[in-house]
């Protein structure tokens, strides 16, 4: 993209309200010194992406805990398109509980869904994703401060947000009635939508195998979740109520155990 097109503002109607209000009060703009990451302990790591004469430049800085590279802590430093701020701010937020490999992960789907007002509307406009690329440059970098503090092999923090954003009063339409096919494609677009971006963080995956009697969807763990302790408790749970908030409210999600490691 040229650098017209990276320096040119945004109208702010165009953002979804949860972004403008990231923008409009950020609370991780800052830095962190090397004396402050000394006196917690915590190895600093910071990431920078762009460039002053580019218009648009980004930095952050991570507190890592040298036991499990677990972020601590995160803040940025942000010059250029209002954007940059916010999606700077949504990356800090993400980052903070994960370790560093999760952090890598993170992708431009994932900032935008953080962000959105409704589930089918980006938050972004498509013309800002050059921007949103700037963050994950960043966060690569600041990734390959970390690489020689050692991660667990399998995490106990899941990576899955706090919420679990809009709830369908009622459930899907009609679920009841609805075939096998096609409760599990409306199960399918929900787990690429709200649950497999989260999972991917931990190189993970997730498949539905089945529907049982309306309310017992079984499923099946792939790569890292297959040796993860969140998989049978925290992330488990947290498909659980996505699934009982947006399809069916007494639904039951059963993980296929012969799969684990």
């Amino acid at each position: 993209m040229s650098l017209a097109a990276l320096t040119t503002p945004f109208p702010w109607s165009r953002y979804s309200k949860k972004l403008a209000a990231k923008i409009d009060l950020p609370r991780s703009i800052g830095f962190f010194t090397a004396e402050e990451s000394e006196a917690r302990c915590m190895f600093l790591a910071e990431g920078t992406e762009g460039a002053l004469e580019e218009g648009n430049l980004v930095h952050f800085y991570w507190l890592v805990d040298t036991d499990d590279g677990i972020i601590v802590d995160a803040k940025f430093q942000a010059y250029g398109q209002s954007v940059l701020i916010g999606a700077a701010e949504i990356a800090c937020e993400l980052v903070v509980g994960k370790n560093y490999d999760q952090a890598r992960r993170i992708s431009v789907e994932l900032i935008d869904r953080h962000v959105r007002d409704k589930a089918e509307e980006s938050a972004f406009p498509k013309e800002t994703y050059p921007h949103l690329n700037l963050i994950l440059g960043a966060i690569e970098d600041a990734f390959e401060k970390c690489v020689e503090i050692p991660v667990a092999d399998s995490y106990i923090a899941p990576p899955v947000p706090s919420e679990i954003g809009e709830i369908v009063e009622g459930g899907y339409p009609g679920w009841k009635d609805l075939t096998l096919k096609k409760k599990i494609a409306v199960i399918e677009e929900i787990m690429n939508r709200d649950i497999r971006p989260y999972i991917a963080l931990d190189g993970g995956g997730v498949e539905v195998l089945n529907v049982l009697e309306d309310r017992e969807i079984v499923i099946g763990y792939q790569g890292n979740c297959t040796s993860c302790y969140s998989s049978i408790g925290t992330t488990l749970s947290y498909i659980q109520q996505v699934l009982r908030a947006k399809v069916y409210p007494d639904i039951v999600v059963t993980p296929d155990t012969s799969l684990f490691n």
